[in-house]
């Protein structure tokens, strides 16, 4: 995939999977600051043109806790509390396929990816996810 595509979409991410993935690479930054850094970096990505008619699902392991202010409109936040997030991924989106709206997951995970797949549920890696969202913030700095 060369561009993300404009369609409405319902975006299920994997918020603990793609918040490690990004900005872990910082000695001493704890979990909930890399969380936060990824829902900033979220919500300026989801004011793209192409993604303006979106929305973001986030989905973090485990119980509630303070993420930060709002990332904007279009994106909600999930803790899996004690079930686990993967599960929550998948059943919403093999509901909303069988509602009839576009949903992707966004995951690392490949055994979850591979889930998705057999019910034909479209994936993405978090690396292509970015990649696709920061062409996108790029052409807006032009």
């Amino acid at each position: 995939m060369k561009k993300i595509s404009s369609k409405p979409t319902v975006y299920l991410i994997d918020g603990s999977n793609f918040s490690r993935s990004f900005w872990s690479g910082r000695e001493g930054v704890k979990s909930d600051a890399l969380e936060k850094e990824f829902l900033y970096w979220l919500g300026e990505a989801a004011r793209t043109e192409p993604l303006r008619a979106s929305c973001f699902r986030v989905v973090f392991d485990g119980g509630f806790r303070p993420v930060g202010a709002s990332a904007g409109p279009s994106i909600n936040i999930y803790f899996s509390d004690e079930g686990n997030a993967d599960d929550i991924l998948l059943e919403r989106a093999y509901f909303l396929q069988m509602e009839g709206t576009r949903a992707v997951i966004v995951t690392s995970d490949r055994g979850i990816r591979d889930k998705a797949a057999l019910d034909g549920i479209k994936s993405l890696p978090c690396d292509a996810f970015f990649r696709l969202c920061e062409n996108e913030l790029r052409k807006g700095e032009r």
